[in-house]
């Protein structure tokens, strides 16, 4: 797993969310004013969101040396 033990990484790992939760709103409301239903606008919203969180998930919990006391993520989503 891969954990963030700097404060400048930390800092920029916020950075880089806050662009991220910015600009994703902003680009919805565009496509609204083009003539896009806000109900396909919220949807694909969601699913992006859901995407995103999916693809960080597996890319930042596997990332990392492998610890004796430290499961990876796969092992831990079957435990729950």
């Amino acid at each position: 797993m891969y954990l963030v033990e700097s404060k400048g990484g930390a800092i920029v790992c916020m950075l880089v969310s806050l662009l991220f939760l910015g600009t994703w709103p902003a680009v919805m409301t565009l496509l609204e004013r083009r003539g896009r239903l806000p109900q396909h606008t919220y949807l694909d919203y969601t699913f992006t969101n859901l995407l995103a969180a999916v693809i960080i998930a597996f890319t930042f919990g596997e990332i990392g040396p492998s610890k004796p006391n430290e499961p990876n993520f796969l092992s831990q989503l079957s435990q729950v």
